[in-house]
């Protein structure tokens, strides 16, 4: 069993002096861009690496560091990393992690396109050992293989005892992947004639690669994810959910649908039930579906300096907020309507306290054109100029 405890940050990226504890399950960092939460991510997985880093000390200091805390089998053990460097291509050297527990350890970074690829013939796994895992905690894990798998124990599956229990579970568990965000999807059979994944939609049988790129970006991280157990695993082989490792995914929203974002935040709890995972999002659909303990809202302080965001209930955590209030008051964004908006409302506003019903009525046309249908604001507006109209 491998799990993250905490972690302080002093002078790396954005970051100039933060400390943070962690959920045992899923941590989900937000707030506003560029506020260091891909910085977090890089800190911890980068923990698991070996010789280099490809993190940045802070812009106007000498060194940054980080210390983190883990628990490998239960027994905790530290380790502090000092960073001196700063140019885009310079990386800091002779930096000795944990990565004798590497293998523990997956990585998703933002590249999860799925281009389409023919296989004229199926690979066996590839053989890596210590060393390939820690460098995939700072590059992370590629789907370039994914189809080569899938395909690979799709046909063996077939075959009595050709694959153990856990790798027959596991295939199994990646075909189920399909419909997990769509249950119009599933997976229909591989193409004999051209290896190809076939899936049935409500339009007809269907390339894997057809599939929109926030669908495939969804898939490089669920059946990437048991692909990349099984590479790790052999001897014995392993089923996904006995997984008690750590799992970083940047940007977990990537490319999705908002119906979507939520369903893969519970797809990933249902395949890894015993696994620690650390992500980022922007998504406000994710944050409204999480428990508290579960998030990590970053903000700035007065002195623009990076520390926790207080506001979220620290029982129920955004469950009962709309979208626009996560977006203003944990993405961090100052306006969620539009200039256009702004300035109609002001308009009919002063119109109205100058009791001016030409000019009012001209802005609540406006409105009215402009507002939801539904938008009870049209109502208050209405009778707001009626007022006004009487009195004339």
């Amino acid at each position: 069993m491998l799990k993250i405890n905490n972690i302080k940050i002093t002078g790396i990226g954005p970051i100039k002096n933060l400390e943070l504890i962690f959920d045992n399950h899923f941590n989900i960092i937000c707030g506003q861009n560029g506020i260091g939460k891909t910085t977090i991510l890089d800190c911890l997985a980068q923990s698991f690496g070996v010789n280099n880093t490809s993190v940045k000390r802070t812009a106007g200091i000498e060194n940054g560091n980080w210390t983190i805390n883990v628990s490998i089998g239960g027994n905790p053990q530290t380790k502090s990393f000092d960073i001196t460097s700063f140019h885009p291509n310079e990386k800091t050297y002779n930096t000795q992690g944990f990565y004798q527990s590497s293998n523990d350890v997956i990585v998703f970074k933002t590249h999860r396109d799925i281009p389409y690829q023919h296989l004229s013939s199926l690979n066996t796994d590839p053989q890596k050992d210590i060393g390939t895992f820690a460098r995939e905690t700072m590059q992370g894990s590629l789907p370039n293989d994914l189809k080569n798998w899938f395909v690979n124990r799709h046909l063996w599956s077939a075959h009595p005892n050709h694959l153990d229990e856990h790798q027959i579970e596991n295939i199994n568990l990646a075909k189920d992947c399909f419909n997990i965000l769509n249950p119009q999807i599933s997976f229909s059979k591989v193409n004999p004639n051209s290896n190809d994944i076939m899936l049935n939609t409500p339009n007809g049988e269907i390339y894997f690669e057809y599939l929109s790129s926030g669908f495939k970006s969804c898939m490089a991280v669920l059946i990437g994810l048991i692909k990349e157990i099984e590479f790790r695993y052999k001897n014995p082989s392993k089923f996904i959910k006995d997984f008690d490792g750590i799992v970083f995914i940047d940007e977990i929203d990537l490319h999705l649908h908002p119906e979507w974002q939520a369903k893969i935040y519970e797809a990933l709890k249902i395949i890894l039930p015993n696994a620690q995972v650390f992500t980022s999002t922007h998504s406000p659909h994710i944050i409204q579906v999480a428990n508290a303990k579960e998030i990590i809202p970053l903000t700035l302080d007065e002195t623009n300096e990076v520390k926790l965001n207080q506001i979220i209930n620290q029982e129920y955590g955004c469950q009962g907020w709309t979208v626009e209030e996560i977006l203003s008051d944990v993405m961090g964004m100052t306006e969620t309507r539009t200039s256009t908006y702004l300035d109609a409302i002001s308009n009919f506003n002063i119109a109205i306290d100058g009791e001016d019903f030409e000019a009012a009525n001209a802005q609540f046309l406006i409105l009215d054109a402009m507002l939801h249908p539904e938008n009870s604001l049209k109502k208050i507006l209405k009778i707001q100029l009626t007022g006004i109209s009487t009195n004339d």
